[in-house]
């Protein structure tokens, strides 16, 4: 707790205040060791107790108050989702018994809890879980509150820094007899399970609770919904068990001590380690006090002074030990789920050398460092040579990093970030030998983890949503950090991070420019990136004029050297933000120009006429994306018409037919014509399905075709659109479907739907698809109008998996009305054949996932009086025709590159099955001179990242294949890449 003595007492009360809050919400955090640091504080600074004492209370009871609603909101969510997974286990009866034991017991749970290490974090939840009345909460709340805080304070100002050894062995006895407890209700509970399990089927028959039921049995009257939805079943005689009491006691024990014996059995390595460690810590006395101060403790201790010595043998023996008690539970916690972990994944012996190896790179790596680093006039260095530490950090680490390398994307190459991000500021802003320690052992088992257990996985590509995610966190990081260091003043490797009153008004500034921009800037706006841009840039450029004005001037440096540490910050967020330039596309509105015609002066008013006219004219399936924020809005001059387009590579590419009457629309595209090509831009038509509409002597080329369903006629054929999804259940009966608004989705579902899509993209290298089709990720992100009017049918299978989703947009109609759908995406899950993994599903599998989501949706849209469904508005389903100049060719090598997520070929068969009619789709210009800028443009608009030396193999792919004789994915070689990820 030293650091608590940088604070002036007014913020060390509000640090008191936080830390204890933030626990009670359910973060883990040392608030009981922090008060009684700030207590001992306050005695030896003159700050009267009771203050602290008050701000510990304080903090308590708002913790737990925002534990509680968090708990009362999200709660019944969770119940429920148990109750139908699980109905034996999680039934009305032991919900009913649980909400009638927090009932009677709760308020002294919650009292009780606050003096025990654990039953304080949780017991807020709990209580808003169960549905305790807030006045008794709160009652309760604050009683223990303030008891808890006063009895600490009390006792510490009494007895002073004695009472820690005492306090701390108060709260691990109180920890240890709740373990204890924990396992004799246990024991109990699989007892009376067994018994219970001896009567009749019939009164034990699962039930699973509706949502009504589950909000009255969680309600006051909460005994009343126990009675209802309790089975009704003709009480009988009590059937007594087969087995005698003895024999159930024991099973009963038996099965308590079953994960014990797993554990023994599965990881005996992690197992043997733990149990030393903590029996250790039981004998030193680590587990309640620090121990870097005993006699005993440089003879354990790894460090350069040790190795001088000649006592080797530290590099082992302080691997089983830690120098405070939080460190120990932590590390207790680390090497149990990720040493468990790696043990159970790849065996005893490989998972010991990779703890083992990882604590020897890390130790011996930063003993190396420190003692090279000594030579130098650097009194970091100095400092890191005088330095002892212990400690299993470094093996954990490394079982972390091996743990990362085999996570599904997007979790593998996410976690990787942040694991490498918090090891470097660590070492960067505190740098300690311990925090050099975790650095080298963390990168070295980040790039060799893969190697060192003999398994090859392909390195994760970014999507968009991973780079503006990168972007917005590595901006929000700096931030914090700069705030953090701020209020807690530390020394670095390069030096102080004291503030002066130049950095305290840099690093305001930077503080409101961040959160300024970051909600823009997750969203994908080009503003916003250079707006981050500059912000990175100006403190770069101002951290280097300080740096050339001390060099050149001779004079003591005038800023903190806070401002130089935040230099390498500043540095890695504008190689993120070089980087993932391609993923923010989307410009402001206000600043958005359109070509010359467009109503008003700006986008806003465009974008509101397109809408009016939408409304009152209806449009056609690709007018179902039109008001996209990627699109551009030209409105005529009377505005009577509007295109939608895209503009890349200097072309404007017209999205589908204008909006508006459809006599008008040869003059709406002319209208268009004349204003890019008096803005200098060339005019093209994409997805056009009247060639009539465009001027004379164009370039028409056959681009592919759409599948357009009747849904009337449809349905009123036998064997029409209703027939398979009728039938899916017959051939799936543990298959689910369901089609919902895209923001009603389940949490689990839209989760699951993201992590497929990054799945494809990082893994398979499927690219993102923009345009007028939307990309996955950002269908499953969307915010606003869009996901809202989006549907999303979704198949899964018994566990829950997502088979597939499919994603429509709404075709306007005239009045306002909706007058189809248009499908927007497919998303399939990955198949066994196509990942070897065995708890994947199979092709066949997938493909009937597939028809069964869009069957399912035809009928439902049917019933809800939907007419007309269009199953390939995009213009990427292609015909059988050969392709007609490098526009069409480079558009068709885009449709093969995305089939094997898209399926454009199994989509059309469901589609022909069901009785849809082809409607050609056509792309103009205005010369064959222009089909090279067009090819560009489409890809531009349908691929991210995309670079103009992939065009060619992107146009040429198509022939490849023919030639080949191949189906699926393309080789994946460098050659064939797109999106600047070689």
């Amino acid at each position: 707790m030293d650091w608590l003595s940088e604070f002036p007492p007014g913020v060390l009360l509000l640090v008191v205040f936080l830390v204890v809050a933030v626990e009670s919400l359910g973060v883990p955090l040392p608030g009981e060791t922090v008060l009684i640091g700030a207590t001992l504080l306050a005695a030896s600074s003159g700050l009267n107790p009771v203050f602290v004492a008050a701000a510990a209370a304080g903090g308590a009871i708002l913790g737990d108050s925002i534990g509680y609603w968090v708990g009362k909101r999200y709660g019944r969510r969770l119940l429920s989702v148990l109750n139908r997974r699980f109905p034996k286990q999680v039934g009305p009866k032991r919900l009913g018994a649980a909400v009638h034991l927090m009932r009677r017991w709760g308020p002294w749970a919650v009292f009780v809890g606050r003096f025990i290490a654990v039953l304080r974090i949780f017991s807020g939840p709990l209580a808003g879980m169960f549905r305790m009345t807030y006045p008794h909460f709160l009652l309760a709340n604050a009683a223990g509150g303030i008891a808890w805080a006063s009895l600490v304070v009390t006792v510490v100002t009494l007895l002073g820094s004695a009472a820690t050894e005492f306090l701390h062995r108060f709260s691990w006895a109180a920890l240890a007899l709740a373990g204890a407890a924990a396992v004799v209700i246990a024991v109990v509970l699989v007892f009376r399970a067994r018994r219970r399990a001896a009567r009749p089927v019939e009164e034990r028959t699962a039930v699973s609770l509706t949502e009504a039921e589950l909000d009255e049995l969680l309600s006051p009257s909460g005994s009343a919904a126990l009675a209802s939805a309790a089975p009704q079943t003709t009480p009988t005689a009590p059937t007594p068990s087969a087995a005698p009491v003895r024999t159930d006691l024991r099973a009963a024990i038996a099965a308590v001590f079953t994960p014990l014996r797993w554990a023994l059995r599965t990881t005996p390595a992690t197992t043997a380690f733990v149990t030393v460690f903590v029996a250790l810590g039981v004998v030193t006395g680590g587990l309640w006090r620090p121990i870097d101060q005993a006699a005993w403790y440089p003879s354990f201790a790894y460090g350069v002074p040790s190795l001088e010595a000649g006592r080797w043998w530290t590099v082992l023996t302080g691997m089983f030990i830690t120098a405070d008690p939080l460190t120990y539970l932590i590390a207790i916690l680390g090497a149990a789920v990720f040493g468990g972990w790696v043990e159970a994944r790849f065996g005893t012996l490989r998972a010991s050398a990779i703890f083992l190896s990882g604590h020897l790179v890390g130790i011996l790596g930063a003993l190396g460092a420190a003692t090279a680093l000594a030579q130098l006039d650097w009194p970091w260095a100095q400092s890191l040579a005088t330095t002892l530490d212990v400690g299993p950090s470094c093996g954990i680490l490394a079982c972390v990093a091996t743990a990362t390398a085999f996570m599904r994307s997007p979790y593998r190459l996410r976690w990787r970030l942040l694991l490498l991000s918090w090891v470097s500021i660590a070492l960067l802003y505190v740098g300690k030998i311990d925090d050099l320690e975790h650095w080298i052992a963390t990168v070295v088992f980040v790039v060799v983890a893969r190697l060192l257990i003999g398994e090859h996985r392909s390195t994760p590509r970014p999507t968009m949503r991973d780079w503006r995610l990168f972007a917005v966190a590595g901006l929000l990081v700096i931030g914090a950090v700069q705030l953090l260091v701020t209020l807690v003043p530390l020394d670095g490797p390069l030096g102080s991070t004291t503030l002066t009153q130049g950095s305290i008004l840099d690093v305001g500034l930077d503080t409101v420019a961040i959160l300024l921009i970051a909600n823009w800037l997750r969203r994908g706006h080009r503003w916003a990136w250079w707006a981050a841009m500059v912000l990175t840039v100006g403190n770069l450029l101002t951290t280097l004029a300080l740096v050339a004005f001390t060099w050149f001037a001779m004079v003591p440096l005038v800023a903190s050297t806070i401002w130089i540490s935040a230099s390498v910050l500043w540095v890695g967020q504008a190689v993120v933000l070089v980087l993932s330039r391609h993923a923010f596309r989307v410009a402001a509105n206000q600043t958005r120009r359109r070509l010359p015609g467009a109503v008003g002066p700006g986008a806003r008013r465009a974008r509101a006429r397109a809408a009016e006219l939408l409304r009152e004219d209806g449009g056609g399936p690709l007018s179902a994306s039109a008001l996209r924020p990627e699109n551009r809005i030209f409105v005529t001059a009377d505005g009577g018409h509007a295109v939608f387009y895209q503009q890349h590579a200097g072309v404007a590419l017209a999205l589908g037919e204008p909006i508006g009457a459809r006599d008008g629309a040869p003059d709406a595209v002319l209208a268009f014509t004349a204003a890019a090509e008096q803005a200098g831009l060339t005019p093209a038509a994409f997805a056009v399905r009247e060639p009539s509409i465009v001027p004379e002597g164009w370039r028409v080329s056959p681009l592919g075709r759409d599948l357009v369903l009747e849904l009337p006629a449809a349905n009123a054929r036998d064997g029409g659109a209703g027939d398979p999804a009728d039938n899916g259940p017959a051939t799936e009966p543990e298959w689910s479907s369901i089609l919902l608004p895209s923001d009603e989705l389940p949490w689990e579902l839209r989760s699951q739907i993201r992590a497929l899509t990054s799945v494809w993209v990082s893994d398979r290298r499927v690219p993102e698809l923009g345009l007028t089709v939307g990309a996955s990720v950002e269908t499953a992100g969307a915010t606003g109008q869009a996901r809202s009017a989006a549907r999303s049918s979704v198949v899964t299978d018994a566990r829950g998996t997502v088979l597939a989703a499919v994603t429509w947009l709404p075709i306007p109609g005239p009045g306002g009305t909706v007058g189809g759908w248009a499908l927007d995406t497919v998303l399939r899950a990955v198949a066994t054949d196509a990942t070897g993994e065995a708890e994947t599903p199979s092709s066949a599998d997938v493909n009937r996932a597939v028809e069964r989501a869009l069957t399912d949706a035809c009928r439902r849209f049917a019933a809800a009086g939907a007419s007309t469904v269009s199953f390939s508005a995009s213009g990427l389903a292609r015909d059988g025709s050969e392709p007609d100049g490098v526009a069409v060719r480079t558009v068709a090598g885009i449709a093969h590159r995305v089939d094997p997520l898209h399926g454009f070929a199994e989509i059309a068969a469901v589609a022909e099955r069901l009785g849809a009619t082809s409607v050609p789709l056509f792309l103009a210009c205005r010369e064959d001179a222009d089909q090279p800028r067009v090819a560009y443009a489409a890809a531009a608009g349908f691929l991210t990242g995309i670079r103009l030396r992939d065009l060619p193999a992107l146009s040429g792919s198509l022939l490849v294949r023919e030639q080949d004789g191949q189906s699926g994915p393309l080789p994946d070689d460098p050659s064939n890449r797109v999106g600047g990820h070689d």
